[in-house]
């Protein structure tokens, strides 16, 4: 009864097994889809934000060189120097901000009271606020950024830069102010494009005051928030703009106490992996009835089987109490002998079944000849076949196809007896075509199983292959291995018999094991399922073996591209952050010295406003081909974006290694540039900070850099700036 329930269950479980598997492979498929296009989204959006941030920075920069320009011609013209002649077409001003923006810009006096202005209209008194009081209270040459409300809406602002200006004693002679509208950078389409519903956001850091589209719908507000998301590059909204769903990325500006926010709508990142769930689901779906269907033919089969048996042993039972508990139709036959030679046989004793199979009574079959009774049996050869067992004494079994009336398989058996044969004969049609079915169905599973991408096997209880489909033939083919009635240890080799035991133990407890496996280049998702009896004891499991090595191939690829920048094959912002933290650690642990160097080229925007973005592009990949010849084999390399390089050197016996490197850069940046024809002559700006072992993050360390950069810019640009802290040699001695 137990191998009967065993055998009626065998398929359902396989079948299940089946699908448990296809729908764990599909499933995880879909999972791992869904994250990586997440995080293709976030980073293309924290590609746009920093896009953004660059353009804005760039600007703000503008603005600021324009105030210091102002304020040095202010105190050449010994306070003569009037906005109208500063904001004349082709004059200083046009020089840094394009004409068409009509830069916002005014004059203060030292009381605070307006002087004039053009482009837009600005307060008459600005003596009590904060940021005039703090010009005019403190000495220095550094424009200060702020970001005040501006207009009836209250949410509406602008990006203030605001300079000292001093008379010919130095004193405190007013400010030049500079208004900049966060909506120029927003409205740029060319430089941040989103899909549809996506959105681009300049945000004040200490107002909180925002300036962003959607699609082409400007808007300000007040009251937006954002916090750290899932990812490192990824910030979450707190309080939503208008209910869509979105995946964001932020890019601060620390410097001018902004944040660029990007972001992209969850239904279009995810657009293609729920395409391609929906294909993956509606696949597997289409396979799983195909299977369910099949398994309920097999089953249906199997139970008719059953049916059958079942039949055939309650009539072999009542056969046996009539019959001495024959199942076959019994005949006793009697020679009929003519002229000495036995012609035909007569019926002597025929059973129920016999009688039935004849199509009469018993009553009216006994004594009549059986060549004239049944004309088919002296044409299918019975009569010559009993004439030969009588004479000869040897008992003959057989089976065989009927050749005449409707064809039918008869199990026959002849036994000699005295003066004739005792003959038992059973129709097998049926078995035969029952085991012609089951045999017709465990191909058809089989097909199933060999056209699974997956390798499946199963192993039994004494660790030997019992089964495996096609594609596991193939991989054992491929080792040279025979499996099928073999140990597992003998199959596998005891290398790795010894590390898959541990898996092996666990299954055969009854546990479904998950486990990768890595075998050279080629990667597998394994699963061990165990199979129970009845009663809950293992009898074995099935090995489930999934080929991931394209999807671990591509999550490698996407972790490469997201660190290299296209342009000129350096390291991007990413690599270049995750290498500047590993060699601060680096540094910090084994207590030697390190430098970052942040650099951009002088005079690139005149370079791409005269040539084009084609030479602008190819000058910073020869710029970045010549920055790397000019450095260590172990330096790292990387391209912030626009023109603005690092460059991080570890291992520094000295500081004078750092600050050779720097002059070197600087005297080979001077070399003209050949670009396709078009000579290009520029120059290049450094900073050069130093790290041991001080209390300071990644952000700090580069943010000082920065500050250096700019104290070589204002220093007249081609030369570089270091950390007095550390440099061995004069500033102003480094490049001569």
């Amino acid at each position: 009864m137990l191998r009967k329930l065993y055998r009626a269950t065998l398929l359902p479980s396989f079948a299940l097994v089946l699908l448990g598997t296809m729908w764990t492979a599909v499933l995880y498929q879909v999972r791992q889809e869904r994250l990586a296009a997440r995080q293709e989204a976030v980073l293309q959006a924290h590609e746009q934000a920093r896009t953004l941030a660059d353009n804005t920075g760039y600007l703000l920069r503008q603005a600021d060189h324009a105030s210091q320009l102002f304020r040095v011609k202010f105190e050449e013209a010994q306070g003569q120097l009037g906005l109208a002649e500063f904001a004349r077409s082709g004059g200083l001003l046009a020089s840094l901000i394009p004409p068409r923006l009509e830069l916002p810009v005014a004059l203060y006096r030292n009381d605070g009271s307006l002087a004039e202005s053009l482009h837009g209209r600005f307060d008459d008194q600005v003596a009590d606020q904060a940021f005039f009081r703090a010009l005019a209270e403190r000495d220095g040459d550094t424009a200060r950024f702020d970001t005040p409300a501006v207009g009836a809406h209250a949410a509406q602002w602008r990006i203030r830069v605001a300079r000292r200006l001093v008379d010919e004693q130095g004193r405190f002679a007013g400010a030049i102010v500079l208004l900049v509208d966060p909506a120029w950078f927003i409205e740029d389409y060319d430089r941040v494009q989103t899909a549809p519903g996506g959105l681009v956001l300049l945000q004040s850091r200490v107002t909180g005051l925002a300036t962003g589209r959607v699609d082409d719908r400007l808007f300000h507000a007040a009251t937006l928030r954002f916090g750290p998301g899932a990812q490192p590059e990824e910030v979450r909204d707190l309080t939503p703009v208008d209910g869509v769903a979105r995946l964001y990325a932020r890019r601060a500006l620390p410097r001018y106490g902004l944040v660029a926010v990007v972001g992209h709508t969850l239904d279009s990142a995810l657009a293609r992996a729920e395409r391609r769930r929906e294909l993956y689901l509606g696949s597997v779906g289409l396979a799983s009835l195909l299977v369910l269907g099949f398994t309920a033919l097999l089953t249906q089969q199997s139970r008719r089987l059953r049916r059958s048996t079942e039949a055939a042993e309650d009539a072999q039972r009542q056969l046996r109490a009539a019959v001495d508990a024959s199942l076959d139709a019994l005949f006793l036959l009697k020679a009929h002998h003519a002229g000495g030679e036995i012609v035909d046989f007569v019926l002597a004793d025929v059973n129920e079944r016999g009688a039935a199979m004849l199509g009469h009574p018993r009553a009216e079959l006994l004594g009549q000849p059986m060549g004239e009774l049944v004309p088919a049996w002296r044409e299918e050869g019975f009569i010559d076949k009993y004439r030969t067992v009588l004479i000869s004494g040897l008992p003959l079994e057989e089976e065989f196809a009927t050749r005449t009336g409707e064809p039918r398989w008869l199990r026959h058996q002849i036994v000699a007896i005295d003066g004739g044969v005792a003959v038992t004969l059973r129709d097998i049609t049926a078995v035969r075509q029952s085991i012609a079915a089951l045999r017709e169905s465990e191909a058809r599973l089989r097909t199933i199983a060999d056209n699974m991408p997956a390798m499946i096997a199963y192993v039994d209880r004494d660790e030997v292959y019992r089964f495996h489909n096609r594609s596991y033939q193939q991989e054992f083919a491929r080792r040279g291995v025979q499996a099928i009635g073999r140990p597992a240890r003998a199959v596998l080799g005891e290398r790795r018999y010894a590390e898959l035991l541990p898996h092996i133990r666990r299954a055969q407890a009854g546990e479904k094991v998950r486990f990768e496996e890595d075998e050279g280049e080629r990667s597998f998702e394994v699963m061990y399922i165990p199979q129970a009896d009845d009663g809950g004891h293992v009898i074995g499991f099935h090995v489930v073996r999934n080929d991931v090595t394209a999807q671990k191939t591509e999550q490698r690829r996407l972790l490469k591209l997201a660190q290299v920048d296209p342009l000129t094959g350096l390291a991007n912002r990413a690599g270049f952050n995750h290498k500047l933290q590993e060699a601060m650690v680096q540094s910090r642990d084994q207590h030697t010295l390190m430098a970052v160097m942040y650099l951009d080229v002088d005079r690139f925007k005149p370079v791409n406003d005269t040539h084009g973005h084609a030479v602008g592009d190819a000058l910073l990949k020869a710029f970045a081909g010549r920055l790397a010849h000019a450095l260590r084999a172990g330096d790292t390399v990387a391209r912030l974006g626009g023109d603005e390089f690092t460059i991080v050197m570890e291992g520094l016996r000295q500081p004078d290694d750092a600050l050779a490197a720097a002059a070197k850069i600087v005297r080979a940046m001077r070399a003209p540039f050949d670009l396709d024809g078009t000579t290009v002559r520029i120059s290049t700006s450094v900073g050069l900070a130093f790290y041991r072992d001080a209390d300071l993050t990644p952000a700090m360390l580069l943010q000082r850099a920065d500050e250096l950069l700019y104290q070589a810019k204002q220093a007249g640009r081609d030369t570089f700036r270091a950390d007095p802290a550390f440099a061995a040699l004069p500033a102003t001695s480094d490049v001569a």
